[in-house]
């Protein structure tokens, strides 16, 4: 059995696809499973990091388009299956590129499919599985031919390096007020939405605090610029290799609303939500209703940072597991 694993990391869509894909990819290769990732990146440092995971990738050529060619599709997944046939591959497809047209071709041509979905963007799909790991996933009514749905927190995908971090976050103790303030917009360039920022993070009460800045592909002299007038000392960080230990080095953190959100729920970091695409509207929103993480403004900034934030930690715990990938391993039966 061979899983082959289909999803791209642009600048403008950033490495959230690719890097919870890598998750469940690396569960896989744990349980010794023959596992190969296809992927257009264009984002260096998300290539050095599948480079040094030793996992299998086909790098493809060119960029993402609006809508991927299902016959495009179908030649990358047969040069990823490397002679195996379909009947014996397992397909995963992330990204909103790939269409029902991609999905119903990739079942068509014999091979299992398993889709992975934020916000039910389509108006109906075509797959044996469908997974959407995010807080609310059970409200969305999915349509078309679905063989089975995998909603929900139970699902996620974590890498196992946040499993192993997990006693570590749960004995520490944050201190009175956070003082170590990560800011992360994603992997891609998301220099717009910095600038948005910038308001809120220049006010008085960040003296004396320290804000780190995870770079993705912004420049770092467009995040330097943007920053001038903040009174925190200022860290860019570029090519973090070991996500796990940041953030429990991290007080608070302000995050887009894709993947990492889970991340630091698992970790019990403190958080504050900023939208920086479509996609992430459900998530930001169900994360404010449940109280877990408020939208970025300038008025919860300012209530976080004048807390140790010790109820959301509580809520956290009771959220977010560490077994999702292996539970949909087992479902995808390989």
């Amino acid at each position: 059995m061979r899983l082959i694993i289909r999803a791209d990391a642009p600048p403008h869509m950033g490495a959230g696809h690719v890097m919870r894909c890598m998750a469940l990819a690396l569960a896989a290769k744990a349980q010794g499973l023959d596992v190969c990732m296809a992927c257009r990146i264009d984002i260096r440092w998300l290539r050095e990091r599948l480079s040094k995971e030793n996992l299998e990738v086909v790098f493809l050529d060119g960029q993402p388009h609006g809508k991927e060619d299902p016959e495009t599709l179908l030649q990358h997944l047969a040069l990823s299956a490397q002679g195996v046939e379909a009947s014996r591959c397992r397909v995963v497809l992330d990204g909103y590129h790939f269409d029902h047209a991609c999905q119903q071709a990739v079942c068509n041509a014999g091979y299992k499919l398993l889709v992975i979905d934020d916000y039910n963007h389509l108006p109906e799909y075509h797959c044996d599985i469908l997974l959407n790991q995010n807080l609310g996933a059970e409200d969305y009514a999915y349509k078309g031919n679905i063989g089975q749905k995998l909603l929900g927190l139970r699902y996620l995908l974590l890498r196992p390096e946040f499993a192993a971090a997990r006693a570590k976050a749960d004995a520490r103790e944050l201190p009175e007020t956070p003082q170590k303030i990560l800011l992360t917009l994603g992997g891609g360039d998301f220099s717009e939405h910095l600038r948005e920022l910038v308001p809120c993070l220049g006010v008085p009460e960040m003296q004396g605090r320290t804000l780190r800045v995870i770079t993705g592909a912004m420049p770092a002299e467009t995040i330097r610029a943007s920053l001038r007038d903040c009174p925190a000392d200022i860290e860019l960080l570029q090519n973090v290799e070991d996500i796990p230990a940041l953030l429990l080095d991290t007080d608070l953190c302000i995050s887009a609303g894709g993947s990492t959100c889970w991340e630091l729920c698992c970790l019990r970091v403190p958080f504050l939500t900023v939208e920086v695409a479509d996609n992430q509207k459900g998530i930001v929103a169900k994360l404010a209703e449940s109280t877990l993480a408020p939208r970025f403004s300038r008025e919860a900034f300012g209530r976080m940072l004048q807390s140790n934030n010790h109820e959301r930690r509580k809520a956290m715990a009771a959220q977010v597991g560490c077994a999702g990938a292996q539970a949909v391993l087992e479902v995808l039966g390989t």
